[in-house]
């Protein structure tokens, strides 16, 4: 369940209006409409046009973690992106090691967005330098055309394979084999106990034993992103603000083994209002 609107040409600077979520009025607009105006192309450009340092560090991380945890077992046959938005690194991360590929979100307009991505062709691919990031790490370089890979990853099988409205609330319990979620459970929510609440169902769709990359912002207290209704506007969004202690006792009580928590070390920031971003690695509890 994350953010997420339609492909739809926003102009990429000019003063916007800011549209507190506080102030958007529940009886003309409810929730789904809410994440329905979330603009996957401001989101994409304000985050992704380009490699971040953080992004980097993620990167090494989380594809030195994939590496270590697929040596010794086989691939998985099916993987999980909860709340893709307009991100695909993630699931590129896990190329490599799995057969089918999952990418959900609670927006219809951001799904549509992730359908797009996967099928257009465009030159130079957005998402290379992100690839290119991630075949310094072992078993990457081995994937050949990695936007026709992932695209054939993604070809539909409800439930299991390819783009789907889902929100994280509603994902099956213990059926997938490795999963990912990147800034999304501390981004939908000011309240902890949803955020814990969202873990433990991003956990929870795991198979016993199954390894999970997750990155979140530490102290968070919203961001803003264009109104794909209103191009002039913008709406602020949600956060609550976490700490890495927060993610470490939550997964733990959650029976998560050889869990690593980490506060990125770079000092670039991708935007103001948050204080870093963590990265959590492990496995799901051999134990339901």
């Amino acid at each position: 369940m994350k953010q997420i609107p339609a492909l739809d040409a926003l102009p990429c600077e000019g003063a916007l209006r800011y549209i507190p979520m506080a102030d958007v009025d529940s009886n003309v607009l409810d929730a789904d409409d809410l994440w329905n105006r979330f603009s996957s192309n401001d989101y994409w450009r304000r985050n992704y046009s380009k490699l971040q340092a953080e992004d980097r560090e993620i990167i090494r991380l989380v594809s030195h973690f994939l590496a270590s945890a697929f040596a010794d077992r086989a691939p998985a046959q099916r993987a999980i992106d909860v709340g893709s938005g307009a991100n695909l690194y993630p699931a590129l991360l896990m190329l490599p090691w799995t057969e089918q590929i999952l990418l959900t979100d609670y927006s219809e307009s951001n799904v549509s967005w992730l359908r797009r991505q996967l099928v257009e062709e465009t030159h130079p691919w957005a998402w290379l330098p992100f690839w290119r990031e991630m075949r310094e790490a072992k078993g990457y370089g081995d994937v050949d055309q990695p936007h026709k890979r992932l695209s054939e990853a993604c070809v539909d099988e409800p439930g299991f394979a390819g783009v789907e409205r889902l929100s994280i609330f509603d994902l099956p319990k213990a059926r997938f084999d490795l999963a990912t979620m990147f800034f999304v459970a501390e981004s939908i929510t000011k309240e902890p106990r949803v955020f814990r609440n969202a873990v433990e169902h991003f956990v929870g769709t795991l198979k016993p034993g199954a390894p999970f990359a997750a990155a979140f912002m530490a102290g968070s207290d919203g961001y803003e992103v264009a109104d794909a209704v209103a191009p002039a506007a913008a709406i602020t969004f949600p956060a609550v603000p976490i700490t890495p202690d927060d993610v470490t006792t939550h997964l733990t009580a959650l029976g998560v083994h050889e869990l690593s928590v980490e506060l990125l070390k770079t000092s670039h920031r991708v935007r103001d209002g948050y204080a870093g971003m963590i990265v959590a690695t492990g496995f799901a509890s051999n134990r339901r």
